[in-house]
């Protein structure tokens, strides 16, 4: 009897043993994993880094070479995407996505009622109503009609960065592929895709807030003292910069995770160790081509707006040709392009060159 009574009390310490061989395990998992994570990453926070020991080669060409080849790519392999740019301008209007005249016209009249009559309001409402239109643009989600129209645009934009990343990773390969299978084949990482677009607005959250306050202290008049003016713009300008310091990894890693079989947070990780001793060259990096995407944008809108001015002014029957929107919708469109293009080509040239984390 006192065997049975032994035999029947293994099990539950056979059990106890199997749940505490797992938990050892998870622990040995988690810890290892943890390892390796700082292996990667020898970065520590709240301690000081020596310049020796983080500065980590990135041999790069220079801002104006790398943004050349970028636009040689393009104009070499035109009719693709000057093709794949017509077809999502044409979905973009049929989704009545884009700004209409009459948008455009109201905000012309609100900026030219507010002006006065000299050159220099003269610029400064033309400024305004430019970065009206590009802010406009910019938010064209929300000016669709409804909310399931909205969705068309967002997964409309997805598959507009997945097309032109494919047809990018094709051309430097040395082939010469047609708008068609770009199209077909590069759709199937959109979910992963949308997943690390939610995880960038989550970065960017901070950088929102930020602003968001801070206008609202300027509106109500609690930066007119310049000690506080000083403290709430430094204030911003690093939320702001932090946010952005946050996303230089998701951009790697939205072009990572177009790649067969990858998940986004295995993405998020590769990027992570991508980056990591280089994020404030590649931020500035990235600033770069903003800020030449936004002199593209000065270069051609503006003549736009002054020649719409002239010809509506001079014929009024045509008021109704929405003439700057549509400049509005192919100029964003191109960005998109030109914005790909670049972030594809910077993250081979990070790639190739494999030095490890400082």
């Amino acid at each position: 009897m006192a065997k049975s009574a032994k035999k029947l009390k293994n099990p539950s310490k056979i059990e106890k043993q199997s749940l505490a061989n797992k938990i050892k395990s998870l622990w040995m998992n988690l810890n290892s994993r943890r390892l390796a994570y700082l292996k990667r990453r020898p970065h520590r926070s709240f301690k000081r880094t020596r310049r020796r020991d983080y500065k980590r080669s990135l041999k790069l060409p220079g801002y104006i070479a790398l943004t050349t080849t970028a636009l040689k790519m393009i104009w070499a392999n035109r009719w693709q995407y000057f093709g794949l740019m017509l077809i999502y301008i044409v979905l973009i209007i049929a989704l009545s996505a884009m700004m209409t005249q009459d948008s455009y016209s109201q905000i012309k009249e609100l900026v030219d009622e507010t002006r006065d009559e000299s050159f220099l309001n003269d610029i400064i409402a033309l400024a305004v109503l430019f970065w009206n239109i590009v802010v406009g643009q910019i938010t064209t989600v929300s000016s669709a009609p409804n909310s399931s129209q909205q969705i068309a645009v967002i997964l409309l934009s997805l598959y507009a960065w997945l097309a032109i990343i494919w047809l990018t990773r094709v051309v430097m390969a040395g082939k010469r592929p047609r708008i068609r299978d770009s199209l077909y084949n590069s759709g199937s990482p959109v979910i992963a895709l949308l997943l690390l677009v939610v995880v960038m607005m989550i970065q960017a959250l901070p950088g929102a807030i930020a602003l968001i306050l801070y206008n609202a202290a300027d509106q109500s008049g609690l930066l007119s003292q310049t000690v506080i003016l000083m403290l709430a713009g430094g204030a911003m300008v690093s939320t702001v910069t932090l946010s952005l310091y946050w996303m230089t990894s998701t951009f790697f890693a939205m072009i990572i995770v177009t790649l067969p079989g990858m998940y986004p947070m295995e993405a998020l990780r590769l990027a992570g160790d991508l980056v990591v001793g280089r994020r404030m060259r590649i931020l500035l990096r990235l600033l770069w081509i903003l800020l030449v995407i936004l002199l593209i944008w000065v270069v051609v809108l503006v003549p736009t707006i002054l020649l719409d001015s002239a010809l509506k002014s001079a014929i009024p029957a045509i008021d109704w040709l929405p003439i700057v929107p549509v400049v509005a919708l192919v100029l964003s469109i191109f960005s998109l392009v030109i914005f790909t293009v670049y972030i594809y080509i910077f993250y081979r040239k990070v790639v190739d060159d494999d030095s490890a984390p400082a």
